[in-house]
């Protein structure tokens, strides 16, 4: 005999969660699904534990130029056992956080993995025994998991994903970084910091490639002041074991040239969770990548079936998955929503931090539009020279005849917090002119935000135009 819900919920990570949350808000009788850990990527290996490890580098490097203000520090090290009890400590603070949530909302949490029988039953299998359940509609939220390649297969010892890099099996004295995304620059900026020498290798020509190409150069050059070795256009074409030791073949516009590292990170991408839910039993359709195809209310092409998040395609981002699991739930209850991501923020946590809003500058000329932009640096700014923050600056394209804002990007120390007025100034359709006049506390970071508004149309006042 099946149990019954008006809703499941597959996968209990950032989107998942909130979306079986949202449900249960809204009077709909539901339960969760997970196969391994509540939270999902996001909360035990991604966001919430690279954060960790990187507030405390991010200290240890605040520390080390600090002499400048006065502050003296010696013999500045990094007990790594205490760290990772930091990190872990934290992972359980909010993992336990969610599964207080998703019971006190009512959400009934199942333990095992789901594969669908119809489009409305699935067997799930928790410790070798399978059970069936019957619910009126489902959300897939599976997330991605860490693509391979051919030529550098991962083994989780000496060749590794993220997810083995934030455990921290050790601290190695080189290791070769395979991707120059986000999350690879994110964990070699935690590792350099440990004083292990980095060594990135991208396939594309140039660092966080999808970002706008200002914001990619600025990463570049910080990351090479750094201490480390960037090598872009460059492929993978083997790689081997050596001892204790991985030795991989790459060619760089320069020829080929073999590498050793202790540790190498593959950090080459993500695919979706999609493999074993037997969707076609359902009859939901996916992309030639394997992402589930959805409309704006997040419904696959079966009516009853909703997908969010990385399993959904599109920018791959944590709170991207938590809106769309609202939107999701919302439908499902029959309250009519759209996801109609004009505005998603994203952010990196390299050193200085990255983060940004809308379209870059080369992806608005692809499309066509006519376009200006406005420049403001951080030295410009009093709070940046009395922190010693003047690495950095703020970016703001715009339609060259409404003067709506299309993107706004920004390479410095609170990226991530300070993009929170851009996006919010984006969502509502806002101009240069609304940006520029949207009242910054003097004196912070955020000032530089402002004035780029006002550069847009040359009215910055702490930059000749």
């Amino acid at each position: 005999m099946s149990d019954k819900y008006q809703l499941v919920v597959i996968g209990a990570g950032p989107g998942g969660y909130v979306a079986a949350i949202r449900a249960a808000q809204l009077g709909l009788k539901t339960a969760i699904i997970e196969k391994e850990y509540l939270g999902g990527v996001c909360l035990n290996w991604g966001c919430i534990p690279s954060k960790a490890l990187l507030y405390v580098t991010e200290l240890k490097r605040t520390l080390e130029h600090a002499d400048r203000l006065g502050l003296s520090a010696s013999n500045i090290s990094i007990d790594v056992e205490k760290l990772k009890k930091h990190k872990d400590d934290t992972v359980k603070r909010l993992t336990g956080g969610v599964k207080i949530l998703l019971e006190k909302s009512g959400v009934k949490i199942i333990e095992g993995t789901a594969a669908f029988i119809s489009k409305n039953e699935i067997e799930v299998t928790s410790n070798g025994q399978k059970s069936q359940i019957e619910s009126e509609k489902f959300i897939i939220a599976t997330g991605a998991y860490p693509m391979q390649i051919p030529t550098i297969k991962t083994d989780g010892e000496k060749i590794i994903t993220a997810r083995e890099a934030i455990a921290m099996p050790f601290v190695p004295q080189s290791m070769g970084v395979i991707g120059a995304g986000p999350i690879g620059l994110e964990m070699a900026t935690v590792y350099a910091t440990l004083g292990t020498k980095i060594t990135v290798i991208e396939l594309l020509d140039s660092v966080l490639p999808t970002l706008d190409k200002d914001v990619s150069a600025a990463a570049e050059r910080a990351l090479t002041k750094q201490g480390m070795d960037i090598h872009t256009s460059s492929k993978v074409t083997s790689s081997k074991r050596i001892a204790d030791k991985v030795e991989i073949e790459v060619e760089t516009p320069k020829g080929k040239t073999n590498f050793q590292f202790d540790l190498v990170l593959v950090a080459a991408g993500m695919k979706p969770n999609t493999e074993n839910l037997n969707l076609d039993k359902a009859g939901v359709k996916t992309d030639k990548r394997g992402f589930i195809e959805t409309n704006k209310q997040m419904q696959t092409n079966v009516p009853n079936i909703y997908a969010i998040g990385d399993v959904a395609g599109g920018i791959l981002l944590a709170h991207k998955a938590s809106h769309e699991g609202i939107v999701a739930a919302e439908n499902a209850s029959g309250a009519p929503h759209i996801a109609d991501w004009k505005s998603v923020p994203y952010a990196v946590f390299t050193d200085p931090e990255i983060a940004g809003v809308g379209m870059t500058e080369q992806e608005a000329i692809k499309a066509g539009r006519k376009i200006k932009t406005g420049k403001f640096p951080y030295r410009a700014i009093g709070k940046a020279i009395a922190t010693l923050a003047t690495d950095g600056f703020t970016k703001v394209i715009a339609d060259a005849e409404t003067d709506e804002v299309l993107g706004i990007h920004i390479f410095g120390p609170h990226s991530g917090d300070i993009i929170f007025t851009g996006t919010a100034v984006m969502e509502f359709d806002g101009t240069t002119e609304d940006l520029g006049h949207i009242m910054a506390v003097h004196p912070t970071l955020s000032e530089a935000l402002m004035e780029a508004g006002l550069s847009v149309n040359k009215k910055a006042i702490h930059i000749l135009n």
